[in-house]
């Protein structure tokens, strides 16, 4: 993978012990809220959708909850080779490793070689990347029905504690920092690609959304 230090620290960020407190998680847990918020807003909104493209999609939550409600495939793209470990082995746990494909890389680097999607996902992920104009706009054209997401409110104590992550993370000599782009950006690229807003949801700190192609 050839990708800026921002993507490279990202695995170490989100490395095998997070995957595996992630995955332990999730196999007792669930999905986070915010996440199955999320996949309940596609299975609502679902029409003939059969496949998924899960950018950053961590130990694969969303690509399991919809292949196990129906979906065929699922391609999960993760700049943490840990995270994507975590997600094949939940996906031969589960017997549906077939309707796998996994891609360790940036997705912006790597979406010209990607096919479309009838869902694309991106749960806490626009969070983690620092340009959102190309992120959103790639990952947006990759969507043939539905587009979701999960991004961060942009309040005061949302942006402090960004701030106070970031300075850990630098204190640390990791590259890697999060970001809480303006959800009113964030949309407006979503909209110059083509889709419409089908849903909107939040908690104190996320919002959830969804859109649709027009």
């Amino acid at each position: 993978m050839t990708c800026c230090p921002h993507c490279q620290d990202a695995g170490a960020t989100f490395n095998a012990s997070a995957a595996r407190r992630d995955l332990k998680r999730y196999r007792s847990r669930g999905p986070l809220g915010t996440t199955r918020m999320l996949v309940d807003a596609i299975l609502e909104q679902r029409d003939s959708d059969r496949s998924l493209l899960d950018i950053g999609g961590g130990v694969g939550a969303i690509s399991h909850e919809l292949i196990g409600a129906g979906f065929a495939e699922a391609v999960l793209v993760d700049a943490s080779p840990a995270y994507l470990q975590a997600a094949r082995a939940e996906a031969a746990r589960r017997g549906h490793a077939a309707r796998f494909t996994y891609h360790y890389a940036d997705f912006v680097d790597l979406s010209p070689t990607l096919e479309a999607a009838d869902v694309v996902t991106l749960d806490r992920v626009v969070c983690c990347y620092p340009d959102m104009v190309a992120l959103v706009t790639a990952s947006a054209a990759k969507a043939r029905h539905l587009y979701g997401l999960v991004i961060p409110r942009r309040r005061a104590i949302v942006r402090f504690g960004n701030a106070a992550y970031n300075l850990f993370s630098r204190l640390r000599g990791s590259a890697f920092r999060s970001y809480v782009h303006p959800p009113a950006e964030v949309d407006e690229v979503v909209r110059d690609c083509g889709l419409a807003r089908t849903y909107a949801a939040e908690t104190p700190v996320w919002h959830v959304l969804t859109y649709a192609r027009t």
